[in-house]
């Protein structure tokens, strides 16, 4: 009988040190659980309050940014320190444009820009901006006017910036040497079709790579290809329409023999102008995107073999390595960025990069480098109520934004290092501490004795991981 016993008390004191086991590691991870659900929560409400003071207080918002990443990093967490970080670069082009402008465009070498008030066309060196060696010289040069005092509708210029072109509601398009910037010279005018009845003038613009191409398309939605081989004798090479439904937008390719159109019914042609005196039409894109009362915007790599076309909110990315059999990479979504109605895009002449912005007043820059799997990588506040035209330069570095408040300029040559590792391109710069009263403030009653060595009276932002 006792030796029954014996082993009964032995058998439930084992079965006693599996349950307390058990209970233990239940209890571990459950705490390790709540644990990280609270970090996540905090690191989420300091990245909340860090984007609140994204505008106002800088070094705030950075602190508590890099303090949000410190403590839990995730896509959330990374992305707001990213977005401080990026507004810091953004500056407004020059004190004297404040009043709105309705588009901006940039050289492919990021040398000049062009910026539209919608009376005429202001010139920029961007030299200076971009070259710290440079020395500094006024941004702006003498603007470019319409014929016979005609407003400017629409820009463009050649890829070393030494060509542009402005249309105006005159319905004439002007041919211009900036060779020397401070001495704009007026080459040629290129009149519409005669079958032309437009009264708004010239629509949208564009060049090829090397100048001598242009493509302009009127407010009746007529295309109309000019010969530039000669600049100061244009020589229209042919007109065409889509299939009598009005042109509205295009994007043409550097070497000026792809141009995709989107029509007045919101349908997209590609279109194979090797031959400019005879365009013909190569496809038509069949979108998924559903119809919307906004307009369709197309853009192109320099290339020709990667196109988007915006509507609504969403991007279609397309690949035209076949111009007759256009395959569709995937539609990017940019709803949750608050752009249901896109203004405007522009990507890079590789077609690696896009900036897209519109009626959000800031503008989101993405990765689509792999085109089936675009990446976010930073948004660009424009510091306006809405932004009506975007540019980038040829490698991504240099972004210009327009809009009601202005023109806003990026110098983005840093990006790539805050993408890859915010916290660690944040505390590169900078070196800051939450105060006591800083952290009672904005972290929502959170222990702030684990994020802290214990002799320390404040968090130090870039070593809040080693103590928590």
């Amino acid at each position: 009988m006792n030796a029954r016993w014996r082993t009964f008390a032995i058998a439930f004191a084992w079965l006693l040190v599996v349950l307390l086991v058990v209970g233990g590691l239940v209890w571990q991870r459950t705490y390790e659980r709540v644990s990280s659900q609270e970090r996540v929560t905090l690191a989420h409400g300091l990245a909340l309050h860090a984007a609140e003071l994204r505008d106002t207080d800088f070094d705030a918002a950075r602190k508590l940014g890099t303090a949000a990443v410190g403590i839990h990093s995730d896509e959330q967490t990374r992305a707001g320190l990213v977005d401080t970080l990026v507004d810091t670069y953004g500056r407004a082009l020059s004190p004297l444009i404040q009043e709105p402008s309705h588009e901006v465009t940039v050289s492919g070498d990021g040398r000049v820009a062009l910026s539209n008030d919608g009376g005429e066309a202001n010139v920029w060196d961007l030299k200076s901006w971009t070259d710290p060696k440079a020395i500094r010289k006024p941004d702006q040069v003498p603007p470019l006017k319409g014929r016979e005092g005609a407003s400017v509708n629409t820009t463009a210029l050649s890829f070393d910036g030494r060509t542009a072109l402005t249309g105006d509601d005159g319905n004439t398009t002007t041919v211009w040497d900036l060779t020397d910037l401070a001495k704009p010279v007026r080459l040629a005018t290129m009149e519409a079709d005669r079958t032309a009845q437009s009264t708004n003038g010239v629509k949208k613009a564009a060049l090829s790579r090397d100048g001598r191409t242009a493509v302009i398309v009127d407010h009746d939605g007529v295309m109309t290809v000019w010969d530039l081989a000669d600049r100061s004798h244009p020589k229209r090479l042919s007109a065409t329409g889509s299939d009598t439904v009005p042109i509205r937008d295009f994007a043409l390719s550097a070497d000026g023999r792809t141009v995709v159109a989107v029509d007045d019914h919101n349908k997209v042609a590609v279109w194979d102008a090797s031959a400019a005196e005879h365009p013909v039409k190569a496809a038509d894109l069949d979108l998924s995107m559903k119809f919307s009362q906004n307009g369709t915007r197309t853009a192109m790599s320099a290339d020709g073999h990667v196109v988007l076309v915006q509507r609504a909110g969403q991007i279609e990315i397309w690949n035209l390595n076949d111009r007759a059999r256009p395959v569709r990479h995937t539609t990017l979504d940019l709803s949750f960025d608050k752009l249901y109605g896109t203004y405007d895009m522009s990507l890079t002449s590789d077609g690696k990069r896009v900036l897209v912005a519109g009626p959000s007043g800031s503008g989101t820059l993405w990765d689509l480098s792999d085109p089936a799997k675009p990446a976010r990588l930073a948004t660009l506040n424009g510091h306006m109520p809405e932004v009506e035209s975007v540019a980038l330069g040829t490698d991504g570095h240099l972004a210009l934004m327009a809009g009601s408040s202005g023109v806003y300029f990026w110098n983005l040559t840093g990006l790539d290092e805050i993408v890859a590792d915010p916290k660690q391109a944040s505390c590169d710069r900078y070196s800051a501490e939450i105060s006591k009263a800083e952290w009672a403030r904005y972290a929502g009653g959170a222990d702030w004795s684990e994020y802290k060595s214990e002799d320390s009276d404040s968090v130090s932002v870039c070593l809040i991981d080693w103590w928590s």
